[in-house]
């Protein structure tokens, strides 16, 4: 699984209520899950997830 940026807007945008700096932490995300890990890899929705919510706590 990776993400989009409409995914976050559409999918995943309650997460980001209250963010203080919702543009940083999507770029953030963005540059981590916008592309699968590796060849044989993929992420799991738990995984984005749970990194989500550790960044998005950092701009809270």
């Amino acid at each position: 699984m990776i993400l989009t940026k409409e995914d976050l807007d559409r999918e995943w945008r309650w997460m980001f209520l209250h963010c203080k700096d919702p543009a940083a932490a999507k770029a953030e995300i963005l540059a981590i899950f916008s592309e699968e890990p590796g060849n044989e890899h993929q992420w799991s929705e738990q995984d984005i997830y749970e990194q989500m919510k550790k960044i998005i706590r950092k701009y809270e």
